[in-house]
């Protein structure tokens, strides 16, 4: 077993996804996902990557488009204003079913907001990549030991699936320091390069990027869309299936469920040790996969069992929390903790919550 390493969330993470094969970075610096630059612009080189400081958001998004096209792992972070400027690629990349990766390590509020901590992203990221409706494996890691971990893996999806793979973390994960397992390096052999979206390699035959394969030659532009985003939800269909990541924390007893995601179930982990002391059966759903959802355990909730739901979030107005309401048993009482601009959950909140829900023991 790798001996334990004490990093940074950024630092680690960008340190993992070298050795999980990425050799390509554009990026533009923005607080709080600096530091991934700031770290790359050096390390890349010592592998024989490509690094570069982008003009703009837009540019270092569509630069992945050329990078993926090339056949290699490309890698792009940034955080909320950044994202909102990188949309009309990453609409692009999902159109053209091109595997990159994007990080957005999250700050609060809108416009230029705050620089601590927050999940306001979310509907940005799990509902449309930019315009046209299309999207991506979406996934929001609670530890930099599970950054890492989903990071590694990340591109083999992103290359399995043909599509762009989301992490959404945010200021606190990025900065905290906590002992993590580096990964070794992957070995990636040369089929990667006949992959169908690749271009640049003589043997290759005829390439297919965008929008295709065609419903037919005669088609008119709305057919085959229209044909083409048929296939695209049938792979999404397929995530539902085979890619969903959860964890369940103290669920075997449990009559109070707390759902929540990133940091702000990392948080509520402790409220529910300090509620089980007083002797309320509290559990979690921890969605680790934001995109498939793990609905499966969200719909087994039983209304007869369970008295009561709190979902904990970093973001006002509600995001996360109408997902979770349109999964669970209607039957089952539903309130919000909510927090955002930087504001982190409180766990003296959640506890406050979880006992009014039980009567006010």
């Amino acid at each position: 077993m790798a001996k334990k390493e004490l990093w940074k969330g950024n630092e680690a993470m960008s340190e993992t996804a070298l050795r999980a094969g990425c050799r390509f970075f554009s990026g533009y610096p923005i607080t709080p996902q600096t530091p991934i630059t700031e770290y790359l612009a050096w390390r890349l080189a010592e592998v024989d990557g490509v690094f570069i400081q982008a003009e703009s958001e837009l540019a270092a998004a569509t630069m992945l488009l050329g990078a993926s096209i090339a056949g290699t792992r490309a890698l792009t972070a940034t955080a909320g204003p950044g994202l909102s400027l990188m949309t009309e690629s990453l609409s692009c990349l999902a159109s053209g079913r091109l595997p990159a990766v994007i990080v957005d390590v999250q700050r609060g509020g809108a416009a230029t907001g705050n620089l601590q901590g927050a999940q306001s992203d979310y509907n940005m990221v799990t509902k449309t990549l930019g315009h046209g409706g299309l999207k991506g494996l979406v996934y929001g890691p609670s530890t930099v030991e599970e950054l890492c971990d989903i990071i590694y893996d990340a591109w083999d999806k992103a290359e399995k699936y043909r599509t762009p793979v989301f992490i959404l973390s945010d200021a606190s994960l990025g900065q905290m320091m906590e002992p993590v397992d580096i990964k070794p390096f992957k070995q990636l052999d040369e089929s990667r390069f006949d992959l169908p979206y690749v271009i640049g390699r003589e043997q290759s035959e005829k390439k297919v990027i965008q929008d295709t394969p065609y419903a037919g030659p005669y088609n008119t532009m709305s057919e085959n869309l229209d044909y083409n985003y048929r296939k695209y939800n049938e792979v999404y269909e397929k995530w539902k299936e085979d890619e969903v990541l959860y964890e369940e924390y103290m669920m075997d007893d449990a009559e109070y469920v707390i759902i929540g995601w990133g940091m702000a179930a990392r948080i509520s982990k402790s409220a529910i040790r300090n509620l089980r002391k007083k002797g309320i059966k509290v559990g979690m759903i921890r969605p680790i996969s934001l995109f498939p959802l793990p609905e499966k355990p969200l719909n087994a909730l039983d209304a007869k069992k369970i008295k009561g739901v709190l979902v904990v979030e970093m973001a006002i107005p509600a995001l996360f929390y109408y997902d979770v309401k349109a999964q669970i048993d209607k039957n089952i009482p539903i309130k919000a903790n909510l927090h955002c601009g930087g504001y982190l959950s409180q766990v003296d909140e959640i506890e406050e919550d979880i006992m009014k829900m039980a009567g006010g023991k």
